[in-house]
């Protein structure tokens, strides 16, 4: 049993280091004839061998796949460049939104600054016309009274 065993190792690694795939046959390389009527055909046309059509229908599908990715990743790099600028823009809206706030609110609070000063300011002006008034009064007598001396 051992011997058996030690055999399909050999054997199995054989197999491994020399794969089928090495032994196959290698394909003809593609082929492409033009044929002219009577020449072998009963109309004019392009032979293929077989190599030949099957890397023409495998190169079709090929293409079309090729394609549909080179589309789909063409118009997903767009979708991200015009989501990258749209969330740009959020930005700076959002941005512009606060600062305009920030402003209104500076300027709000400057108003009511303001209007506390201009509510709160006493009016003396009746004071001091009233002031001024005795005075100019006082004055007068005091220059009457000092001529007629």
């Amino acid at each position: 049993m051992k011997i058996l065993n030690k055999l399909l190792c050999v054997f199995l690694s054989v197999l491994l280091a020399y794969p089928s795939i090495a032994l196959a046959e290698e394909d003809e390389p593609p082929k492409i004839h033009n044929i002219k009527k009577n020449e072998r055909a009963p109309f004019d046309g392009v032979l293929l061998n077989p190599t030949a059509a099957a890397k023409i229908l495998a190169d079709k599908s090929f293409y079309e796949k090729e394609c549909d990715l080179r589309i789909k990743y063409e118009v997903d790099k767009e979708s991200a460049k015009l989501n990258t600028v749209l969330k740009n823009q959020k930005v700076a809206c959002e941005s512009l939104e606060n600062r305009y706030a920030a402003i209104i609110k500076i300027k709000d609070e400057e108003i009511k600054r303001l209007s506390s000063i201009v509510i709160d300011k006493k009016d003396y002006s009746t004071l001091w016309l009233t002031g001024g008034v005795l005075a100019g009064i006082g004055l007068t007598i005091a220059v009457m009274y000092a001529v007629e001396r």
